[in-house]
């Protein structure tokens, strides 16, 4: 399945394609498709030291694509942080259904919070207990 639109990378070698908005993916096409390294953290998608993509599940975010809950592992912070300090968008998706993800398309960083109080509202919707940072997110007019 082929639902991607080429875009050239100018700062690798890598051919990357943009995942379009509204279209299902499988794990496989969004990796191959932004050129992302298949190496965890699996939440935000990496390539040469960038964030290319965010890919959530709304069980552990159930506010995404708009709010995300970065929990407290190694490899997650040091990724969140990559993301945070970075310029620019990144294409969305959300799984949507066994081995399908939905791009809900691209987003930016709006705001981050370590602010205690927002992040206990928001990890008791999620009823999770590891979240270190919130991210909130604003979807880019195409």
């Amino acid at each position: 399945m082929q639902n991607f639109i080429a875009e050239p990378d100018h700062k690798t070698s890598i051919s990357v394609m943009s995942l379009i908005k509204g279209r299902r993916y499988t794990w496989s096409e969004i990796v191959d498709g932004t050129g992302a390294d298949p190496a965890p953290p699996y939440f935000l998608l990496h390539r040469g030291g960038k964030v290319v993509a965010g890919c959530f599940r709304l069980d552990l975010n159930p506010e995404a694509p708009h709010i995300v809950l970065a929990g407290d592992g190694l490899q997650i912070r040091e990724r969140t942080e990559i993301f945070c300090a970075q310029k620019g968008s990144i294409p969305v998706c959300l799984k949507s259904g066994m081995g399908e993800w939905l791009c809900g398309g691209d987003f930016k960083l709006a705001r981050a919070s370590i602010d205690p109080a927002d992040i206990a509202i928001h990890s008791a919707l999620a009823k999770r207990s590891d979240v270190y940072k919130l991210l909130f997110l604003e979807e880019v007019a195409a």
